[in-house]
């Protein structure tokens, strides 16, 4: 649906004119992002390239629509093309210094760590390697007086989604916290089960299996 479609079903279910749709499309696009935070949406799959120098890092991808939402959960694969593999990725910035802790070591790039808008790398090879990034891109946000579509969520359960996590939005802040907030509370239960039917379409989360090591004397 394009915007214009949901800040129509929106106006429809608040029934308050003080709400513009300048207004009701910032919810919407909260929706779209609150959403991608929450489940890892296929169509927001996204890669790019950097290529290292003589530094312990480099810059992650920023140009629009192609920044990471989630963080360092957002980088989910590295590859080196002078190694012709995958590099680790530490999820822990703690654990990356404590591996690594003076981030000068020279050889073969082994391990990657998202901090801020770097990613940070260890060793440093002699020679510029140029590293593939696999990640999460953000959502790109609608605009007034478009025909834009939110990014990144399925034609199917936009409408569910989005109208009712926007209708979810203005009631929390109309109706009084103190006092019983019926509307509040039917459009997140309405919410919740539209994200729960997302996560169904979607399917389990594609990761890594966990590998444990073995040793036969636990098992004596």
């Amino acid at each position: 649906m394009i915007n214009r479609e949901l800040i129509e079903r929106v106006k429809e279910k608040i029934h308050d004119a003080s709400f513009t749709p300048t207004m009701i499309l910032a919810r919407l696009n909260k929706g779209v992002g609150r959403i991608a935070n929450l489940v890892d949406l296929p169509d927001l799959k996204s890669s790019d390239t950097a290529t290292t120098d003589a530094n312990a890092y480099v810059s992650l991808p920023s140009d629009a629509g192609n920044v990471f939402h989630k963080k360092d959960k957002s980088l989910f694969f590295v590859s080196s093309a002078g190694q012709d593999n995958e590099v680790t990725i530490e999820e822990s910035w703690i654990k990356f210094l404590g591996k690594w802790p003076t981030l000068d070591d020279a050889g073969d790039i082994q391990q990657v760590c998202v901090r801020a808008s770097r990613l940070y790398l260890q060793p440093i090879p002699s020679a510029a390697d140029t590293l593939t990034l696999h990640f999460f891109r953000r959502p790109v946000a609608m605009t007034a007086n478009s025909n834009d579509e939110p990014d990144g969520i399925p034609e199917d359960l936009q409408e569910d989604l989005l109208v009712n996590f926007a209708c979810w939005d203005i009631y929390s802040q109309k109706e009084d916290e103190d006092s019983k907030t019926p509307e509040t509370d039917k459009y997140q239960g309405l919410f919740a089960q539209a994200l729960a039917e997302l996560k169904l379409f979607v399917g389990p989360r594609d990761a890594k299996p966990d590998y444990y090591d073995y040793n036969e004397e636990d098992f004596i």
